[in-house]
């Protein structure tokens, strides 16, 4: 049985014979991570002749897993720079898959046989407050000005003041405000949004009410937006902070009636599409702002206590916002929130050094934010975006 370590020492060779042996152990039964090997060896030999054979021949072998064809496909991208045989394979593949894997590797590697830089990273310098519909306050921040957004935004019909007149003009209108967020968004920096399934008031008990998906239906439109899915978090509320559900089957115990205390919501992290790893958004940084002496949470189930605030119906815990600008922010940099409230992320990040951009339709909301820290916060109003005034502020 052959390891891959033995198989990179014959891709090495680069002889007639080893490639041979390679050809005849990839026909063998060898375990997925060997063959694998084999291929990328196979590819790393000169004779593109040969090479070229394999690849053409193995590439729509559909007993191939997917893993196999990356590694084929991998070597027509390397190999195309010299010669044009290989160019029309790996479109052919392209063409033939339609696989999203394919893709990303394909424009990876555009990106970098273009020599491309990451455009300077371009930070908001001062905190600020804009006033009114985010999709329209935004459009003052330049492209790119923003390092991290993290939102929570207003679960549909379930306060008041998050009122549409259906679902779907709910989730249009998100997309609006995260495609705006994509545009400030440097390239490859994350959104967080913390989210829930809502549910509606019956309108009479004769009535079933509707509940609402939100966090699953949000994925498609953030997808949408221009991200990607990293990763979620789930967050733990201690039971008795929740609403009680659960009573009405513990009377009854009868099934059909089950209907649990919720104490979880998601905490959903995708990225900004680009065509680079994340190593080159952090190089910048070097190992500034380490995290060498604290601790580390380790799981996606953080277990935070929910805040309550008598200006607010929903606000976010300091503490669950502390968690996320630690870990997908670098201190000095501008974070976002496109539904504000009453501006717990803005007071934390500003603790933490970071420099916060708010936007807040409900002018009652904005007038706490700015008052909390009165001269803190640049103030922009619905006058603005009205005569759309362009604004730099880095």
């Amino acid at each position: 049985m052959y390891s891959v370590e033995q198989i990179k020492a014959l891709g090495k060779e680069r002889t007639p014979e080893s490639f041979t042996k390679l050809l005849e152990i990839f026909v063998s039964n060898v375990p997925i991570d060997v063959k694998r090997e084999t291929v990328s060896s196979i590819g790393r030999h000169t004779d593109n002749d040969r090479i070229f054979a394999f690849a053409e021949r193995e590439a729509f072998n559909r007993d191939n897993p997917m893993e196999i064809i990356y590694q084929i496909f991998r070597t027509c991208l390397y190999k195309s720079r010299d010669d044009e045989r290989f160019s029309q394979l790996r479109q052919k593949i392209m063409d033939y898959y339609h696989n999203e894997n394919i893709d990303k590797m394909n424009a990876y590697y555009d990106f970098r046989q273009q020599r491309e830089k990451v455009q300077p990273s371009r930070k908001t310098a001062k905190p600020l407050l804009l006033v009114g519909d985010s999709v329209h306050t935004l459009r003052q921040l330049e492209d790119g000005c923003i390092q991290l957004v993290f939102t929570s935004p207003p679960y549909y019909n379930a306060r008041e003041y998050s009122d549409y007149t259906s679902y779907a003009e709910y989730l249009a209108k998100m997309g609006k405000v995260f495609c705006e967020c994509n545009r400030v968004l440097e390239d490859g920096r994350f959104i967080v949004v913390n989210v829930s399934p809502v549910i509606t008031k019956r309108p009479g008990r004769e009535f079933e009410s509707i509940r609402y998906p939100i966090h699953y239906d949000l994925h498609r439109v953030l997808t949408d937006s221009g991200y990607y899915f990293v990763d979620e978090i789930i967050w733990i509320k201690p039971e008795p902070s929740v609403p009680d559900r659960i009573s009405g089957y513990k009377q009854t115990r009868k099934p059909l009636s089950y209907k649990p205390n919720c104490i979880t919501e998601s905490i959903m992290v995708y990225r900004k599409n680009c065509a680079f790893l994340l190593d080159r958004n952090m190089k910048s940084y070097g190992d500034y702002d380490r995290h060498d002496d604290e601790a580390v949470d380790t799981s996606n189930c953080w277990y935070i206590a929910p805040k309550y605030d008598k200006n607010h119906p929903a606000v976010f815990p300091e503490e669950l916002c502390r968690r996320v600008l630690r870990y997908y922010s670098f201190e000095g940099d501008a974070v976002l929130d496109p539904f504000a409230g009453s501006g717990t992320l803005g007071r934390v990040a500003r603790r933490m050094g970071r420099v916060p951009v708010m936007c807040e339709m409900n002018e009652d909301y904005a007038e706490i934010i700015d008052r909390e820290e009165p001269g803190y916060y640049d103030v922009r109003g619905k006058t603005d975006s009205a005569h759309n005034q362009q604004i730099t502020i880095w």
